[in-house]
């Protein structure tokens, strides 16, 4: 009797229950491999061309150097040459590189968001950031298409000049001269 009683309300919840899935209110997740769009983009690769062609142009300036060490190897102002053009090329080549990582960065950024407002989604997440994801979510090659398509231009931030060296203080040793800032 009990029985009867129970199975008419356990049919009306069951009922109701198709109600409570909202699956078409579900946001839209997809993933992107930031890494991937880092090594694999044109813009990225010519980037790093950027960079390298950077470093080889200072490698060869430390190399003539030096090379004219080695012929004259207790010449202290050729070592403290040596020493600034090093650390002056060590400073440029992180400024280059935060520069390079920046613009492409930006450039990425924005073609995911503008990704994400014509497709409809709610949210792109990193797969770093992921522990478990279906690949048909990933749209990484869609925003490596289309990152594909900027023109990235990269150009030197700091201006290449010679480190001016300022004379060695009683008991200190020669710097590089601090630059003034521009105005």
């Amino acid at each position: 009797m009990q029985t009867r009683l129970y199975l008419p309300l356990i049919l009306l919840l069951l009922l109701a229950l198709p109600a409570c899935q909202q699956s078409g209110n579900a946001p839209k997740i997809v993933v992107v491999d930031m890494n991937r769009i880092m090594r694999d983009s044109e813009p990225a690769k010519a980037g790093v061309k950027f960079l390298e062609s950077l470093h080889t142009d200072m490698q060869e300036k430390i190399n003539a150097i030096q090379e004219r060490l080695a012929k004259k190897p207790n010449d202290e102002s050729t070592q403290k040459e040596l020493q600034s053009v090093y650390m002056t090329a060590q400073q440029r080549m992180q400024t280059e590189q935060q520069n390079v990582i920046n613009l492409l960065n930006d450039a990425i950024q924005r073609v995911i968001n503008q990704c994400r407002e014509q497709n409809g989604y709610d949210i792109v997440i990193n797969v770093e950031m992921t522990a478990s994801y279906n690949t048909a979510v990933d749209v990484t090659a869609e925003i490596i298409e289309q990152v594909n398509k900027l023109t990235i231009t990269f150009k030197p931030t700091v201006e290449e000049t010679a480190p001016a060296v300022v004379p060695d203080a009683p008991g200190g040793d020669a710097r590089p001269a601090a630059k003034t800032p521009k105005k």
